[in-house]
């Protein structure tokens, strides 16, 4: 039996809020204040373990725009988890093609493109 949790390979690996304020230059008190706020995506296990996915990090800073797109994505759902798997996953564009995921859409500055789908998707969880 695999007991692999599914959730690894869509979310990837994470921060611990010690490791991720490390990386950012933060304490953890920052950390959890921008988690709070949604300036950083805090993902809570059953066992009461915050995670901090690592693709919100580039560069040794947190991707542009990600705050004002998980604001977005918070008047859908409530679940982070859900964003995380929404951020992190390719999807087929209108050609066919595995087009990026919007995170990797965000690091690569189209911040327009990617509230635009967020908004769509918002609306989709509300409904």
């Amino acid at each position: 039996m695999n007991s692999t949790n599914p959730w690894d390979s869509i979310v990837g690996s994470c921060y611990t809020s010690e490791s991720l304020a490390r990386v950012l230059g933060w304490t953890e008190a920052e950390v959890v204040t921008a988690a709070a706020r949604l300036t950083v995506l805090e993902l809570l296990t059953v066992e009461r373990v915050r995670l901090y996915p690592t693709f919100q990090v580039h560069e040794g800073r947190m991707v542009g725009g990600l705050d004002a797109v998980l604001q977005v994505l918070s008047n859908g759902t409530q679940s982070r988890w859900t964003w995380a798997q929404w951020l992190n996953t390719r999807v087929d564009d209108d050609s066919g093609e595995e087009g990026p995921s919007a995170i990797e859409q965000l690091r690569e500055g189209h911040l327009g493109d990617v509230l635009h789908s967020a908004r769509h998707v918002a609306w989709t969880w509300s409904t």
